[in-house]
């Protein structure tokens, strides 16, 4: 016999926190005693001593993750040899360039920036990048940025050739990496070993992202000094720091809350680090003197050291400017353990679909045009399901059932909403068909019929042959409508007069568009007029992208949403990309 679903905003969460109240009961904690008891009996001390420190919290644990993880999988330098590297690149000696900054490495930082970018702009050796990033390189900063992110990037791939992959130990550190159960990462890195290891955990790049984005503190990485995939937001001279230090009382009390709520464990980083200090003393100020070691009791400071001939716990006291913090050291000469013991841990549900739950909820309770509606349980086959903001399901099921239930969800989803999954925003992993024909016509209709991306679905459900012919076939007369509207897109003749005059010949990329004085809409109708061939799609995407960040109001105009449909086109309709 089937149950019934559980069907409502109210009923979501209170299931939701049924799962995760600590104050009703603690199920990582009991489960967690179970495996410490294992533990015990089979003889591993050091095994059974970190997992009864942590089956003493009611969160799991995240990982603080610096340079030196990426030193041992990815055999990349730490800040003052890839500082080293490109100060030979640039002609000049590092010795000099560290007395000149005093030893402050940012302050090198930035004087190396100023001599790199007069090389980068005239350096044979830097042609071909002056070509594909010319765009990018908008200050005397950038230009090293740029390299810096190309030369991680190209290093950053756990596979042959480096020591992650082959080194046998090495090797083994990696999987068993990959199996800890954790609530999330924090990383001051660049590089992508962090999305290599936990590919499932969406990520946040910068203190910006992290302010304006909807993240859940689950699940869920955080790049908080920049990502090689956009070089700008590299923290990396002294001009950095200085505008990541004017913003970084937000990012302390993001911080502050997941060091209030888990244990985090301190891997790669020197205890030295002022990075580190410098997040320690604000958390500390902000906790005050009385709970400074209630809040040592969650940090876990990890040293390797290879002399160690087994791993350890004991307390160590940091020396901070307001003064000390006792935090608990591991020392080890392998991680393997370590990460077997936080393989061990059981949470009450895998931390993805707590992160969904919570994010469910979270969009529930702060969209504006949510009707308030009362608690009811639907059988899962009611019509009235269809009229629900949310449905949660618990008890047996059929696919059939899940497949109704998503299509019950398509309905909802908007024309921003697409535009999000074609930008690479917040994608969506409908199956392309359903979303055809369930999703678009109440979204064409919502969106009064105006310009809606189409493409990248059509695409995915094999429609377009080789030839651009679109197979319509069992999909709403719409679609057709819509399809034949994005193909033949309309600009005004005076813009277009203007752009040849005006723009063609001085402004030949979808960024020099966006940094220009034009007015915002002239901008977007340039964005569809100008040359693909003169630029990377990546490059128009990344424009849409900052325009959909960044500008509310623009981001609504009809000229927005032509835009993305133009690169929709571009990057998916065959039909197009043979023109």
């Amino acid at each position: 016999m089937n149950l019934p679903l559980c069907a409502c905003k109210q009923s979501l969460l209170s299931c939701f926190d049924r799962y995760v109240r600590p104050d009703e009961i603690n199920l990582f904690h009991l489960r967690n005693i179970e495996i410490m008891n294992t533990a015990s009996n089979s003889g591993d001390a050091f095994t059974h001593e970190i997992l009864e420190i942590l089956a003493g919290h009611t969160a799991l644990p995240y990982l603080f993750v610096g340079s030196g993880m990426s030193r041992r999988y990815l055999d990349l330098p730490d800040w003052p040899g890839l500082l080293r590297l490109f100060a030979a690149e640039a002609g000049v000696d590092f010795g000099y360039l560290f007395s000149s900054a005093e030893g402050d490495l940012p302050i090198l930082a930035g004087k190396l920036a100023a001599l790199f970018h007069e090389v980068w702009w005239s350096d044979a050796k830097y042609a071909d990048s002056r070509v594909a990033n010319s765009g990018k390189v908008v200050d005397r900063q950038m230009a090293l940025k740029v390299e810096i992110a190309r030369y991680i990037t190209a290093k950053s791939e756990l596979g042959e050739g480096t020591p992650g992959v082959d080194r046998g130990h090495l090797r083994e550190e990696i999987e068993h990496f990959k199996r800890v159960v954790i609530g999330g990462v924090i990383t001051t890195n660049y590089d992508r070993l962090i999305g290599q290891i936990f590919p499932e955990f969406p990520a946040y790049v910068g203190q910006q992202e992290l302010l304006l984005s909807d993240a859940q503190f689950v699940a869920e990485t955080y790049k908080i000094h920049g990502a090689v995939e956009d070089p700008g937001s590299l923290v990396l001279t002294d001009h950095d720091y200085a505008q990541f230090e004017r913003r970084d009382k937000y990012l302390a009390a993001k911080l502050l809350t997941i060091f209030a709520e888990h244990p985090v464990l301190f891997l790669g980083y020197s205890i030295e680090d002022p990075n580190i200090l410098k997040i320690l003393e604000n958390i500390c100020c902000a906790v005050g003197s009385e709970r400074i070691s209630e809040l040592g009791d969650r940090m876990f400071y990890v040293e390797w050291d290879e002399n160690v001939d087994s791993p350890s716990i004991e307390t160590y006291v940091v020396k901070l400017e307001n003064g000390l913090i006792p935090l608990r050291r591991i020392r080890l000469n392998s991680f393997s353990p370590l990460f077997l013991a936080l393989g061990r841990l059981e949470p009450p549900m895998p931390a993805q679909v707590i992160r969904m739950l919570t994010k469910h909820v979270y969009d529930i309770v702060r969209d504006p045009n949510v009707t308030r509606q009362p608690v009811v349980a639907v059988p899962i086959n009611s019509p009235g399901a269809e009229n629900l903001k949310v449905i949660f399901g618990v008890g047996p099921y059929e696919y059939s059932d899940i497949e109704g239930l998503s299509a019950v969800g398509l309905r909802g989803i908007d024309r921003r909403r697409v535009v999000q999954d074609v930008l690479g925003d917040k994608p969506l992993s409908a199956d392309p068909n359903q979303l055809l024909s369930e999703a678009f016509p109440e979204v064409l209709k919502r969106a009064s019929f105006g310009y809606v991306p189409i493409f990248k679905y059509l695409a995915r459900a094999k429609r377009i042959n080789r030839s651009g012919k679109v197979d319509v076939k069992g999909l709403p007369v719409e679609i057709a409508n819509c399809i034949d509207k994005n193909r033949t897109m309309k600009i005004q003749e005076s813009a277009k007069r203007r752009f040849h005059r005006d723009v063609e010949d001085s402004l030949g990329t979808p960024a020099g568009i966006l940094r220009s004085d034009l007015s915002d809409g002239f901008k977007m109708e340039c964005l569809v007029l100008l040359d693909p061939s003169g630029f990377e799609l990546d490059d128009l995407r990344d424009a849409l992208l900052t325009v959909l960040r960044t500008d509310d109001s623009l981001s609504k105009s009809t000229g927005f949403y032509r835009a993305v449909c133009h690169y929709d086109r571009l990057t998916f309709d065959v039909e197009k990309s043979k023109s």
